[in-house]
């Protein structure tokens, strides 16, 4: 009993502490345009002629039982606007899944399958991720990212835009975002200093049992120098070609 009132009071301590952070910055938080925070953050990407994401994510995944459990992954997303090639790489401990778009061209390469699939896409980085989203259904972590104006992307079917004020992620400060919809709820954190990109990303999904999150804490290198041959897919020996199923490409 006595370890159970200390606990308690601690973690009355720890709510009273939090609470007095969150409301002796709201002042501060209202002053601050959350929109115009996506808008610089948005024209820094479009930007930037090539760059590098890492991104470390977790998503969440309902068990048959109804258990909410955590699958962790690694991606690496890597742009060259001119003349418009795209490479993910995204990695469990399972598996490893490569998407390549270069050049009309797009390819995806399971290795725990050995098995790829390829067609042929417009060329333009623009017109490559429309055409993959809306015509092939392809659904990638940090693709978000590829668009010439990531902010429109993020307020289409916005209710709601707010400042939440600063937070401090891996000994770094951020803008944090919250944008509402119908369907998720989207937070955003972007860099207070130095270049405007996003540092962590969640979105929950608000209807679906247990409101599932995918969360991704990110790295940018914004002047890399990528190998003549990075964005163009050999099929390995043995790969087996196959033709596009959706359930290949989440």
């Amino acid at each position: 009993m006595f370890g159970m009132k200390i606990c308690k009071s601690m973690f009355l301590t720890l709510t009273a502490i939090i609470a007095v952070g969150v409301f002796s910055t709201s002042t501060s938080a209202q002053e601050v345009d959350a929109k115009v925070l996506l808008e610089q953050m948005s024209k820094e990407i479009a930007g930037l002629d090539s760059f590098i994401v890492y991104g470390d994510a977790y998503a969440d995944a309902r068990l048959d039982a109804g258990q909410i459990i955590e699958h962790s992954s690694q991606v690496t997303l890597r742009l060259r606007r001119e003349p418009g090639s795209i490479r993910i790489t995204n990695r469990n401990a399972e598996n490893t899944k490569e998407i390549y778009f270069n050049d009309g061209s797009l390819s995806v390469y399971s290795t725990n399958d050995n098995f790829y699939a390829q067609t042929d896409i417009p060329k333009g980085v623009e017109s490559m991720l429309d055409f993959a989203v809306n015509e092939v259904g392809i659904d990638a972590p940090l693709l978000d990212f590829v668009s010439a104006n990531v902010a429109d992307g993020l307020l289409q079917d916005a209710d709601e835009v707010r400042y939440l004020d600063t937070s401090l992620i891996r000994g770094e400060i951020f803008h944090h975002i919250g944008i509402r919809s119908q369907d998720l709820d989207v937070q955003i954190w972007i860099a207070s200093e130095g270049r405007p990109l996003p540092g962590k990303l969640v979105i929950t999904s608000k209807w679906e049992g247990g409101s599932p999150r995918f969360v991704a804490f990110f790295k940018w290198d914004t002047d890399p120098a990528f190998p003549s041959d990075l964005f163009r897919f050999e099929p390995p020996d043995g790969a087996v070609a196959v033709e596009f199923l959706l359930d290949n490409l989440q």
